[in-house]
């Protein structure tokens, strides 16, 4: 065997080991799994409770797969703060020690900033680290530092967890009133404007349906009082009620029809439109506030 092929199988044989050593890391230990802070799976948590000094109690819980305020009112929550709040309970923490009560006041945790429920998990949230971006939290009698955006949220205010969108996505629009212009979905899903414009697309007439939608204000806030100017209202379709005979048949199956239930309506009052366009929804008590430039974008359908 020539010189030449005893070099080519010795590179080879270079190249193997040095692939072993990159996978195994001969000599090298890995680092024990961080244990998260709690052993609640976030699938499994359904109602968040939280107090903080001189703030009203806020309940939030899971209901029908959505997440819905429950005290101190009644109103759709915040789904990015939610999502905060249940990935707190499964935070990975290398950080942690014993704390006897006389030391918890070097920690900020004698008095909570906030006290967190995750279902009968409680959370205390005590001052900042002096040195990193982190807060100090108590659970189970053990002190940890969790990063800024979990104290954040535990620490934000009442508005901060109203949902900022203004209707619920998975619902099924069935007309607009607007003023001076309303629509309405026709059995084969198209929409018929009134007043009728020949100019305006079917995509355009879609793309305004899906306007509001998916409308997100900047800031939710409790009802202000002021008058309402103009009146919006939105029908929407009921999850059909299915009959004894339709069961085991699929939606609109020839003959075995499920029926449809009544439509719900949704009455939003305009409370101005400059420098701010506030919509306000009366059945939450709240009001939604949106940039100026979206008053036209939501009220007014015209050709692009």
């Amino acid at each position: 065997m020539s010189g030449r092929w005893w070099l080519n199988i010795g590179l080879a044989a270079l190249i193997i080991a040095l692939a072993l050593v990159v996978e195994f890391k001969p000599g090298m230990h890995k680092a024990p799994a961080i244990p998260p802070l709690t052993d609640l799976s976030i699938n499994r948590i359904d109602h968040i409770r939280l107090q903080r000094p001189g703030k009203p109690e806020i309940d939030l819980a899971r209901s029908a797969g959505q997440w819905v305020m429950t005290a101190p009112r009644k109103a759709r929550a915040n789904r990015f703060r939610i999502n905060e709040l249940l990935h707190l309970a499964v935070a990975r923490i290398a950080t942690h020690f014993a704390a006897p009560a006389a030391d918890l006041g070097r920690y900020g945790l004698d008095k909570p900033r906030a006290e967190v429920w995750l279902n009968n998990e409680k959370i205390s949230f005590g001052g900042p680290h002096p040195l990193d971006p982190d807060h100090y939290v108590l659970y189970r009698g053990q002190v940890y530092l969790v990063p800024n955006h979990y104290a954040n949220a535990a620490t934000a205010p009442l508005s901060g967890f109203f949902s900022t969108r203004l209707i619920n996505i998975r619902s099924r629009l069935m007309a607009l009133r607007l003023p001076g212009l309303s629509l309405t979905r026709k059995p084969d899903g198209s929409w018929q404007v009134t007043p009728p414009n020949k100019k305006l697309s079917t995509d355009r007439v879609n793309t305004f349906v899906d306007d509001w939608r998916y409308a997100e204000a900047l800031s939710v806030r409790p009802y202000s009082g002021k008058p309402v100017i103009a009146h919006v209202h939105i029908a929407f379709a009921l999850p059909a009620v299915r009959t004894p005979a339709s069961a085991g048949h699929p939606p609109g199956t020839p003959g075995k029809p499920p029926k449809s239930g009544p439509r719900s309506v949704l009455d939003l009052g305009i409370l101005e439109r400059k420098p701010e366009f506030i919509l306000y929804r009366k059945d939450e008590g709240l009001e939604y506030h949106f940039p100026a430039d979206m008053a036209s974008q939501l009220l007014e359908l015209k050709p692009h």
